[in-house]
């Protein structure tokens, strides 16, 4: 089985539409890196924090075969695209406001055939 890990969105929690594939979401601000990135979505997979309505945990995280290639996805996939760059989301507001909401990156697994 191969998965690839795509970036669906950045947004806040209430603007997030949801997804029907297997996905992730992990806090990120402009100072998250892609290393600091690809730890919190191994992270969320290995709580068992996948969302989805075609997501139960048999088919996922549960599943030994899809918990090893979602891994080897998120190595794969979730990298700089080139050198040099290593904030994925240097563009975020800088705001370090106690009240203000956390923003989410969310990550779709889908199958590669």
């Amino acid at each position: 089985m191969k998965l690839r890990c795509v970036h669906a969105d950045t947004c806040l929690p209430d603007y997030w539409g949801g997804h029907h594939l297997p996905h992730v979401a992990v806090p990120v601000s402009r100072d998250t890196t892609f290393s600091d990135l690809r730890a919190a979505i191994i992270d969320e997979l290995r709580a068992g924090a996948v969302a989805g309505a075609d997501a139960t945990p048999e088919d996922t995280y549960e599943n030994d075969e899809w918990y090893y290639a979602a891994i080897m996805a998120v190595m794969c996939d979730v990298q700089p695209p080139g050198r040099g760059v290593e904030y994925p989301f240097h563009d975020l507001d800088s705001s370090e406001d106690e009240d203000s909401e956390s923003v989410y990156a969310y990550f779709v697994f889908t199958r590669e055939d």
